[in-house]
């Protein structure tokens, strides 16, 4: 769906990505994760073919999104982070909008947009920010394009409306697309990502599975240095006070890849912290699944 070979792009004389390499070759809910200025937003844009790369391969459903061919683009949907709606009702930003998309559903609009609490009858310009954005989520899941890409959708969402949000995106109409978002909320969204991406110093420094992370990364709280390293059984890769306890990320000791045992769960906020703050042990640790698919089933 989506195939990036040493993709470079910059701004000016700075050089955001060099080498950049990618793929999403099945349908799922991707997270994109990185610190401030590492590139998520300009990546949706190149994706998107809002932006031109420098150099290398990006190819999206087959074709060079940068050529803006109308039969991508209507497979294509972008939620940016800052946006703007016309000062229309979203009944009638269905009827003038939703034609360029052939997947699109008024009927499942009515019902994203009930979900959310949001009036299919009120104009924008008298909605607060919150209910824009709802508003835009819901369009953006009627259009069911393949391809859905969303940067920060959960910013400027109460708590109900975040929790609408994933409920929305877990509906079974939406199993057969790939959904990108770039996030720093990742606690809202943990519960239903299927793959996550970490891009760091121009780079995806890895790209995996929710179910393999937690085969192999073991993640809990413990009263002390010494109970974390009794509970974790193997490595310690990140640790972090939280009050009177602590909060830490570690190698698993069984076997890596063994069957994760019942609960266990990936805390995506730690996880991101120990990649951003010990960044080179973690993906050391993690180098097996940084290989290819297809090398990983060899080995």
């Amino acid at each position: 769906m989506i195939a990036i070979d040493n993709l470079q792009f910059g701004y000016g004389r700075h050089l955001l990505y060099d080498g950049f390499a990618a793929r999403v070759e099945q349908p799922g809910i991707y997270g994109l994760f990185g610190r401030n200025g590492s590139g998520k937003s300009t990546l949706l844009k190149l994706i998107c073919g809002l932006l031109t790369p420098w150099a290398g391969q990006l190819q999206v459903l087959g074709r060079n999104p940068r050529a803006r061919a109308a039969d991508l683009l209507a497979s294509i949907y972008i939620v940016p982070e800052e946006f703007h709606l016309p000062n229309l009702t979203c009944a009638q930003l269905a009827a003038t909008q939703g034609v360029f998309y052939p997947r699109f559903s008024h009927a499942l609009l009515n019902e994203y947009l009930a979900e959310l609490e949001v009036p299919a009858t009120e104009r924008f310009e008298s909605m607060s920010l919150g209910q824009k954005k709802k508003a835009a989520i819901a369009f953006a899941l009627a259009t069911c394009t393949p391809l859905l890409l969303m940067d920060e959708p959960t910013n400027g969402l109460d708590i109900v409306g975040r929790t609408q949000f994933r409920k929305l995106l877990q509906r079974p109409e939406h199993a057969h697309r790939a959904v990108l978002i770039s996030t720093h909320q990742a606690h809202d969204l943990e519960s239903i990502l299927s793959h996550i991406w970490f891009i760091d110093q121009g780079r995806l420094a890895l790209s995996a599975r929710m179910d393999e992370l937690a085969r192999w990364l073991h993640m809990g709280v413990a009263q002390d240095d010494d109970a974390a390293r009794v509970q974790a059984g193997g490595a310690l890769l990140y640790q972090e006070r939280i009050g009177q306890q602590l909060a830490y990320v570690a190698l698993r000791s069984n076997e890596p890849g063994a069957a994760v045992p019942t609960g266990s769960s990936v805390q995506l906020e730690l996880l991101y912290k120990a990649l951003s703050l010990n960044r080179d042990q973690v993906l050391q640790v993690l180098a097996p699944l940084r290989a290819a698919p297809a090398a990983r089933e060899a080995a």
